[in-house]
C-alpha cells in the first residue's frame, strides 16, 4: 500500500510544473518523533513539485534554467512505516514494479556506502505506456520511522539494455547530485543532527510538511 502510493506520486511529477527557484537549497524531510532527513541540492535546481499521499511524501527538483529542462529531475521520497526496513526489499519491489510497464530492466550493482547508506541504479529500457526510455540513481536511506529514497531521474529515448545512452561522466555527475544525503535525530536517540543543522530547524518542524532551507546567498 506504501509503495504503491510513492508510486503514484512519482506518476504525478511527470505533469509537474516548474516553481520559484530554490538553488542551492536544503530538502528537510521530517519522518516523526525527531528524525529528519536531510538534502542539500545542487546549485541551478528550482523545487517543481511536492505532494503527500498517505504517509509518503515526495518532493521533487529540476533545473532552472530553460534550456536544460529536459535534463532529469532529482526527486526525494519519504515512505513512513517502513522504518528498520531492509532497503534490498525496497530495490527489489522497485524492480518488480517497474518491470510491470517497461520492457526490459536494467539493474546497478547495489552498493552499501560508509555512512550505512545504500546506492543502486535501476532503468527502463522502453516504457510500453509512452516508448519512452528512463535511467536512475538511487540513494536510499533507513531510519527509525521511515525509509527516505533520493533518486537522479534522467528521461531517455529507449535504448537496447547493453548500450545504455548515458557517458559514464553523466552518471557520476548525476550520483554527485545527490551525494548529500543525510539522516539523523533531534531527539536524542541516534544519531544527533549537526549542531548548524539543529539550530537552523529548530521550532520549524511542526508536523511532517516538506521543510525548505536557503541557502545562505539567498
Amino acid at each position: 500500500m506504501v509503495r504503491g502510493a510513492a508510486l503514484a506520486l512519482l506518476a504525478a511529477l511527470t505533469v509537474s510544473g516548474v516553481a520559484a527557484a530554490e538553488t542551492g537549497s536544503t530538502l528537510v524531510l521530517p519522518g516523526g518523533n525527531g528524525e529528519i532527513l536531510a538534502l542539500t541540492l545542487p546549485v541551478g535546481w528550482s523545487r517543481s513539485f511536492a505532494g503527500t499521499e498517505g504517509s509518503t511524501t515526495v518532493v521533487e527538483w529540476r533545473k532552472t534554467d530553460p534550456a536544460q529542462s529536459g535534463d532529469g529531475s532529482i526527486a526525494v521520497t519519504r515512505i513512513g512505516g517502513l522504518g528498520n526496513s531492509d532497503p534490498a526489499e525496497f530495490i527489489r519491489d522497485s524492480v518488480e514494479a517497474m518491470k510491470q510497464d517497461c520492457d526490459d530492466v536494467v539493474q546497478g550493482q547495489v552498493r552499501t556506502d560508509p555512512a550505512g547508506t545504500v546506492r543502486t541504479a535501476l532503468g527502463c529500457t522502453r516504457r510500453q505506456s509512452d516508448g519512452q526510455g528512463e535511467m536512475q540513481l538511487l540513494h536510499i536511506a533507513v531510519g527509525r520511522e521511515a525509509i527516505y529514497v533520493a533518486r537522479r531521474v534522467w528521461p531517455l529515448a529507449a535504448y537496447d539494455k547493453a548500450h545504455l545512452p548515458l557517458s559514464s561522466a553523466q552518471i557520476a555527475e548525476g550520483g554527485a547530485d545527490i551525494d548529500d544525503l543525510r539522516l539523523c535525530s533531534l531527539s536524542g536517540v541516534g544519531t544527533a543532527c549537526p549542531a548548524e543543522l539543529a539550530a537552523a530547524v529548530k521550532d520549524q518542524i511542526t508536523d511532517l510538511s516538506p521543510l525548505v532551507l536557503k541557502s545562505s546567498g539567498q
